[in-house]
């Protein structure tokens, strides 16, 4: 028969005490640690739902937009002794419809019902698209059709690659063609990067014997690690959807 075991002694049971203690709070703080992380985690991805959500709004990319602008006019310091080009920073990214033609009236009509833009901000990027298309000596369709498949008129889009804005441009690569407009930041004004991915598309087309080919360089170019399969024919298709769309005005 075993003997019984002594009575604890008041030392034990403090040291009992002490450790279950140190247990409890142990797992009290590591329960707010998890908690807190888990709250934090779940707060910063409501902010970026949050944000998402609304530069989705036509209306707030807009604002969005004009804060951009607003910002590379002041850095710029622009002034009516500086080079015209420039100055077209400081107009607001909008213009009245009525200013437009029949046919680029179509187009924003169009491409605003299509890709949830309102008119006036179309009606800009598609005059601003004709007048590069003019200087450059590239089809305006052409143009709209890369920015519609590059990034869907959002002048805010980011590749997995890296390439951004309308055109879907890649910083890194063109860093100096955004120096004079203030550096990279000004990758997100949307005349800036027209500007910038018109040239680099009439260089692409330039450098090849046809639209498919130009078109392949240019997409290699914004996006070295690979093509995307499907652009050309997206791109190509969405162009003959605005010429029909110009066939089609009353």
């Amino acid at each position: 028969m075993n003997s019984p075991l002594p009575p604890p002694t008041s030392g034990t049971l403090w040291l009992r005490a002490w450790l279950g203690l140190r247990t409890f709070a142990s797992d009290v703080g590591n329960g707010f640690v998890n908690i807190s992380h888990q709250s934090f985690a779940l707060l910063g991805l409501l902010a970026v739902f949050l944000c998402l959500l609304m530069l989705a709004r036509p209306e707030v990319r807009l604002v969005t937009v004009q804060s951009v602008q607003t910002w590379l006019s002041e850095r710029l310091s622009l002034n009516g002794d500086q080079d015209p080009s420039q100055q077209t920073l400081l107009r607001t990214f909008a213009s009245d419809p009525q200013n437009l033609s029949a046919g680029q009236a179509a187009l924003v009509q169009s491409l605003g019902r299509k890709y949830r833009i309102a008119a006036e901000p179309m009606s800009a990027l598609v005059l601003e698209v004709y007048d590069l298309s003019a200087r450059a000596q590239i089809d305006p369709l052409l143009i709209l059709a890369v920015v519609a498949v590059e990034s869907n008129f959002n002048p805010f889009a980011h590749s997995p690659m890296g390439a951004q804005g309308l055109m879907q441009v890649m910083p890194d690569l063109h860093a100096e063609q955004f120096t004079p407009y203030g550096g990279n930041l000004a990758i997100f004004d949307p005349v800036t990067n027209l500007r910038i991915g018109v040239k680099l598309l009439k260089e692409s087309l330039a450098q090849r014997a046809n639209v498919t080919d130009g078109l392949l360089l240019y997409k290699a170019s914004d996006e070295s690690a690979g093509l995307e399969t499907g652009f050309i024919s997206r791109v190509l298709t969405e162009q003959a959807r605005l010429r029909q769309t110009l066939t089609d005005k009353p």
